[in-house]
C-alpha cells in the first residue's frame, strides 16, 4: 500500500469528524457503555469542536491516504505540556488512528513515523502521548518505536474516568 500524509484542510472538517468518530468508536466501543461512547463522540468529534481545534496554530491534523482513500489520521499538538515535561520543547500525539479495515497493513507504522518526522522538523526535544492502560496492543506498538512510560493521567470517555499511561520518546534532530 502506497501511503502519503496530507494536512487536513479547513474545508475537510466534516470528513475529519466522520473519520474521528468511526475510528474511535471501532477502537473502543467494546470497552465502554453506549451512553459514555455517545457522549464522548458528540462532545469531542462534532464539527464545531474540530473546526475550533483545526483553526488553532498549535494543532496539526493529517490524513494518511492510500490514493484517494483515507486510511488513518493524526492530531499533533504543542498546546499541553504534562508537568513531568515542564521546560522541555514537546509535541503531543493527541490522536493517532487507523481505519479498522486497514489495521495490520502498515498504517499505524506510517502514522507514528510521520508524527516523529514532523516533531523533528519542528525541532522538538520530545514527542509524547497518552494511551489507555488496558490497551496493551497499542502500548506494545509504541514501545517498539522507543516510547516509554513517564506518568499517568485520567481521561474521560463520557462520564467514565479512565487511566492513561503517558509515554514519551526523545527526538534527535
Amino acid at each position: 500500500m502506497n501511503l502519503v500524509i496530507k494536512p487536513v484542510r479547513t474545508d475537510e472538517v466534516e470528513l475529519l469528524a466522520e473519520v474521528s468518530r468511526r475510528t474511535f468508536y471501532d477502537t473502543f466501543y467494546q470497552q465502554n457503555t453506549k451512553e459514555d461512547m455517545e457522549l464522548f463522540l458528540e462532545h469531542s468529534f462534532n464539527v464545531a469542536t474540530l473546526q475550533q481545534e483545526i483553526s488553532e496554530t498549535e494543532n496539526f491534523f493529517f490524513f494518511a491516504k492510500a490514493g484517494d482513500e483515507i486510511v488513518g489520521y493524526l492530531k499533533l499538538s504543542t498546546r499541553e505540556t504534562p508537568e513531568e515535561l515542564e521546560g522541555v520543547d514537546i509535541i503531543e500525539i493527541a490522536r493517532i488512528y487507523a481505519v479498522k479495515e486497514k489495521i495490520g497493513l502498515g498504517v499505524g507504522k506510517f502514522l507514528i513515523e510521520s508524527a516523529i518526522s514532523f516533531g523533528k522538523e519542528l525541532k522538538k526535544q520530545v514527542i509524547w502521548l497518552g494511551v489507555w492502560e488496558h490497551n496493551l496492543k497499542a502500548i506494545n506498538f509504541y514501545q517498539r518505536f522507543g516510547f516509554e512510560k513517564f506518568g499517568e493521567h485520567l481521561f474521560l470517555v463520557g462520564n467514565d474516568a479512565q487511566n492513561d499511561w503517558l509515554m514519551k520518546r526523545e527526538l534527535f534532530y
